[in-house]
Parts: C-alpha cells; structure tokens; sequence
C-alpha cells in the first residue's frame, strides 16, 4: 500500500489501531509513519498503559541504562550524557516514574535518561552528614518521600531514613541501630499510615533511638505454616494497595531437583515455586502492636503485582488490556544458578488464585535480579523543521523522534 494510501486511513481506524498497541516502541512507530497518523496518536487522550519494563544499570557500564519488556521480550538500552551512583533508584509508589538521587550541587530527583531536574528538595541536615550509601527510596501518591539505606557491619545494621511529608519545608531524619544474629538478614522498608516499617528476615534487637519524631517500627516477616520445619529460599516484597500493607513472599526448595525428576530444570523449579500472601493489621490484644494475617489469594483476582527492588506495586487488573499480562497474578525475577549458571535469573508468573507458576522468560546474560519495574508513559518531542533551499527537511539535529521511557 503506498503511503498516500496509508494518511488515509480514517481516524477511527487509527484510533483503534492505536488503542491496541501496548509496547512503548511500536508507540513510536505509529507517530512516525506520517502526520495523520501523528495528529491522531496526539488527540488521543485515553489509551491503556503500555506492557511493564524491567529497568536495570547496566553492571558494566556505569552511564548505561537498561530496559526490558519481557513481554514482547524487546531490550532498550539508553546511554544518558552523566553518570548516575549505582542503582540509586527513587519510584514512585505506583510504578508510572522513576528518577535518580543527585546530592549535587542540591538535592533533586532527575530524569535517569535525561539528566533534567523534576523536582528540588530541601537540603538534608548538615547535623547529619552526607548520606553514608547512596540512598533508594519511594515518592508515596500524596506526594511523600521517603529516602533509607541499610548498612552493616559485623552484627550491626545501621538504618537511616529521611522523609518529606506534603507541607515540610525541612526533612525529618530517624536513625535506628538494630543486632543481627544473622549475616544475610534482610530488610524492607515502608511509610505506612504515618509509620516507618521495618519488615525483618531475622530475629533483630533494637539498640538505640538517636531520633524519634516519627515512629520506626520493626516487624518479623511473616511465615508460611511449617516453614520452620523445612528448609527454604524466600524472596519477600513488601508493597500497598488498596489501604493496605502487603507481604508477599516466595519461597522455593533448595532440593527440588531431587524433589521433581532429579535434574536442574526451570519446568522442575516451576514445580517447587509458592507463594503467600499477607496483610498487616492492627493486633487485637498481646505486646505486639501490629500482625501478619494470611490474604486469601482469591480476594487479589482483580489485582496485578509486579515484584522487584527497590520498589514494589500493585495494578487494577482492568487497567491492563491484553492477554499478556494476566489478572490475579504476580511477576517476579528469581535466581537459580543451578538451571543455567551462565544465565541464572528467570521471570515468573505465579497465579495467586489456582496457586501455580508459570515460566515467563529467561533474561539475557549480564542482567540480574536486582532491577524493578516500570510502567512506561512516553513522550515524542514535536517534531522540528527548518526551510533549506526551499525544501522542507526534518531537523535532525533536535534528535527528532526522541522517546522518553521514563516519565520525569
């Protein structure tokens, strides 16, 4: 079909062809067949959101970003004009933005492909010294920040948070020393109904309280029933939605190629994944002010969660057309060196009502475990032409055709 023929179409058949398009590049190959075309992706107010990337620095060069949609299996790789402190993420509680930290010459969120500024801070206490560790943290939807890192020495973490509130002109700082009796004690942390939560894998003791103008609280994670009489690996992620603070965790057996068929295999790790669901409530009596109660997996059917570090979130199963990501499920990145030692780490999909996992896809060598997701809102730059011997020719040097993946 000749182009003409193309910048014919009529708009409401642009219109639907624009609706079904959910991978952030075939987004910009419609804009760039032609101006129609461009015109009605403009007008378009109300589009379902695009299919979820995986966000990941590249490990071997710090200036690179990385991004990948498992679902189309389609990689993007961006190479911003700075370097960015390694994996220091700040999202957004929903999952829609992500920015990174920069200290200086003042605080400020930025675009991590652009370097532009999207939102100043105040600077931080100078009784508190510069950040020890570059610090993650989440920027909450009425508009809360909440900055930590989480360091150790021997038996001893050290936790540090910041945080912004609506109206703040200043931040509030909290410093908590905790004792590990475990090496790999692993932590969570979140600002729920005007709390710092501090979920545990591990027993901890508090030490000292060097602040205390908002109350930090540490929670054991929760147990399946008879975890303690089996052995585990357990990934665990800690998120909101709907009012409420969930625990989810994933527990796999270290011995399930014993288990099932008696080889390392990602159809027999499918087989030894499950997954628990937990909600945190206000405890009815006893010395415990909080508790982990077990979530029925069938009250989650219209929610979708997608599990990663730093940041966790879950999505309205409506919100997503298609049938690629699926209602009821969560998605999640597990490492296994077992399978595949030269590529060891695997999204999965487990199905929180019929309690099954389903293979996604292996991710490509050099990407890791430790990336979030990301649901993609891009922007195409208008595009820009300039008169040249009376004919009119794009103007290739504004990078015509820019795509912003990352919503600043």
């Amino acid at each position: 079909m000749e182009v003409a023929m193309w910048a014919e179409l009529p708009h409401d058949v642009l219109r639907e062809i624009f609706g079904r398009l959910h991978a952030a590049s075939d987004l910009v190959r419609f804009h760039a067949v032609c101006k129609p075309w461009r015109d009605t992706a403009t007008a378009t107010t109300t589009r379902q959101p695009l299919l979820p990337l995986l966000l990941a620095q590249d490990k071997m060069y710090s200036i690179s970003v990385r991004l990948r949609c498992v679902f189309s299996r389609t990689s993007y790789s961006a190479r911003p004009p700075f370097s960015i402190g390694r994996r220091n993420w700040v999202a957004s509680e929903d999952g829609t933005s992500i920015w990174y930290l920069a200290q200086r010459p003042s605080p400020s969120l930025r675009d991590p492909l652009t370097g532009a500024v999207t939102l100043l801070l105040p600077p931080f206490p100078q009784e508190h010294g510069r950040w020890e560790d570059s610090p993650n943290g989440v920027v909450y939807s009425d508009g809360t920040v909440l900055l930590y890192t989480l360091s150790g020495h021997g038996d001893t973490v050290k936790f540090r948070a910041a945080l912004l509130r609506p109206g703040d002109a200043t931040w509030t700082v909290e410093k908590r020393t905790f004792e590990s009796s475990e090496a790999s004690c692993e932590f969570c942390v979140a600002y729920h109904r005007g709390t710092i939560l501090i979920i545990v894998d591990g027993p901890v003791a508090t030490l000292n309280v060097e602040f205390g103008a908002v109350q930090v609280l540490t929670l054991p994670r929760p147990l399946m029933p008879g975890e303690l009489d089996h052995d585990f690996y357990v990934y665990y992620y800690v998120l909101e939605s709907r009012g409420e603070l969930l625990c989810v965790s994933v527990y796999a057996r270290p011995d399930y190629p014993d288990e099932f068929g008696g080889t390392a295999s990602v159809p027999n790790l499918v087989q030894s994944l499950s997954m628990f669901v937990h909600v945190l409530e206000e405890a009815a009596a006893g010395p415990e002010k909080m508790r982990w109660v077990s979530k029925d997996g069938r009250s989650l059917a219209d929610r979708v969660f997608f599990l990663g570090w730093p940041s966790n979130f879950a999505v309205d199963a409506s919100r997503i057309s298609g049938d690629a990501v699926s209602g009821g499920c969560a998605y999640f990145v597990y490492k296994d060196l077992e399978a595949i030692p030269n590529q060891p780490f695997y999204v999965f999909r487990y199905n929180m009502v019929n309690g099954k996992a389903k293979f996604v896809e292996q991710l490509p060598q050099g990407w890791d475990d430790m990336c979030t997701w990301l649901f993609p809102r891009p922007s195409i730059a208008p595009v820009e032409v300039y008169m040249c011997n009376g004919i009119l020719v794009p103007n290739h040097s504004s990078n015509f055709y820019k795509l912003y993946i990352l919503q600043s």
